[in-house]
């Protein structure tokens, strides 16, 4: 695995010790992401204009970003742009560089025809499987949960993750929770993955995993009760834009 994948691995899930103390005040798992959607004919202007924008505004030392391509889905042909984590109270006290909007507006506005919307998430590390992978893809599942069922889509995540690690099979993902912007509920679950190849099914899925750690009839009861939980599904395939995001080496 090259270093500056690791090092961006690193402050994905960044200081991993004070994410997983999610009970803490200051826990670093939120993350404040948005849609970046490039003007007609405007795709090369753009991320040129993120590119510089990273090295002048965004240093590995600074507030770090990280860009990602969509490949699949409704928003294909936009970016994703989003910080690494952080605490709520950082973005109260974070200091803005010199000339950062000013900038923004003149090398990246300029070439987007819209932006948005705009959200943080919060990462739920007790839910998910950090996998050891050199990720440069990821196969985002954006569920919009009914008002009030996302209690019970975690307690159904809570009891899928120790079934899925009893299979042997390198599964990888991250689950998020939308806390702000636009509709909420939503949980995400990111599918990390090396490449395209990741799409293939492993030996035993997830009902399967179920079955096989709670019996059929407990699993039927759990996939019941999840399903109820669930209004409709968005999905999309990006890619991790190293070149846009902050340089790490």
């Amino acid at each position: 695995m090259s270093m500056i994948r690791v090092t961006l691995l690193a402050v994905f899930v960044i200081n991993i010790a004070s994410v997983f103390a999610q009970d803490e005040p200051a826990a670093k798992n939120i993350f404040r992401g948005m849609y970046i959607e490039p003007k007609a004919g405007k795709v090369k202007q753009l991320e040129r204009g993120l590119a510089d924008h990273m090295v002048k505004h965004h240093p590995a030392d600074g507030w770090q970003i990280m860009v990602w391509s969509v490949e699949t889905g409704k928003r294909v042909g936009q970016y994703f742009y989003h910080s690494t984590a952080h605490s709520w109270e950082d973005f109260d006290t974070r200091v803005i560089s010199p000339g950062d909007d000013p900038h923004w507006q003149k090398y990246v506005m300029a070439y987007t025809e819209k932006v948005g919307p705009n959200e943080f998430w919060r990462f739920l590390p007790d839910v998910s499987i950090l996998g050891e992978k050199d990720i440069s893809k990821s196969e985002a599942n954006l569920y919009h949960i009914r008002a009030g069922g996302q209690k019970d889509f975690i307690e159904f995540m809570a009891k899928l993750k120790p079934a899925l690690q009893e299979t042997g099979d390198p599964y990888s993902y991250g689950v998020y929770i939308k806390e702000s912007g636009g509709y909420i509920p939503v949980i995400a679950i990111e599918g990390y993955m090396e490449g395209w190849k990741d799409m293939e099914p492993f030996s035993t899925d997830v009902y399967e995993a179920m079955a096989n750690k709670y019996g059929e009839e407990e699993a039927n009861d759990m996939f019941d009760k999840v399903y109820t939980t669930i209004k409709w599904v968005d999905n999309e395939v990006l890619t991790l834009r190293l070149d846009l995001s902050t340089q790490m080496e």
